[in-house]
């Protein structure tokens, strides 16, 4: 690491556990991007960076109006094939596919207001292909040193096995009970199909 990225591990104090992504953070030329040179981060920015990266969880900040993608090793995990494509781009030319959302999501928060979503519906192409993928999604601002909305932190959990789960269920419950119903109609119905009589004794 550069002297000037060292923080990234020692201001943390991780002592290399934070992961793969600092690695990626401090040697990813940032002067292009709305973070600026990242010898050049401020205070506050770092602080964010060295939050997301000390994280278990899915973690993503969008720095700036373009919403600058910084993310951890969890949410490199959840982008797959999108890393490291992701980082240092803009969100919405990181996920084309759900670009809207992203904008209504940066402007929000930069405006200090937050955003939530429960088992959120998107498609995304993480793999080269559209899939349906559901997440529960939190939204915050993020203040720089003077104050005002600068960022966005997103904390991200993807409930896909879970949603799929329970409409596997759902769907095999719907057809026990149509079965039942069509069961009990037949019984019901009086329409003899057959009848025999049994005498025990003969």
């Amino acid at each position: 690491m550069k002297p000037e990225t060292l923080w990234l591990e020692e201001s943390c104090g991780c002592k290399g556990w934070c992961g793969e992504m600092a690695g990626h953070i401090a040697g990813f030329d940032w002067s292009a991007t709305a973070t600026g040179p990242i010898e050049q981060w401020s205070k506050s920015l770092r602080a964010a960076v060295k939050l997301l990266l000390a994280s278990p969880v899915p973690l993503v900040m969008l720095w700036g109006r373009p919403g600058t993608m910084i993310y951890n090793d969890a949410y490199a995990g959840f982008a797959g094939g999108r890393h490291p494509f992701l980082l240092g781009k803009p969100v919405e030319e990181g996920w084309p596919e759900i670009a809207d959302f992203n904008r209504h999501v940066v402007d929000t928060c930069l405006s200090g207001a937050t955003l939530s979503y429960s088992d959120k519906r998107l498609t995304l192409h993480r793999s080269g292909q559209p899939e349906d993928v559901w997440m529960d999604l939190h939204y915050s601002p993020v203040a720089d040193d003077d104050g005002q909305p600068a960022a966005v932190i997103a904390i991200v959990f993807e409930t896909t096995g879970k949603i799929l789960a329970e409409q596997r269920r759902d769907t095999a419950e719907r057809a026990f009970r149509e079965a039942n119903q069509r069961l009990q109609l037949a019984l019901s119905s009086g329409v003899v199909l057959g009848t025999w009589v049994w005498d025990a004794t003969t």
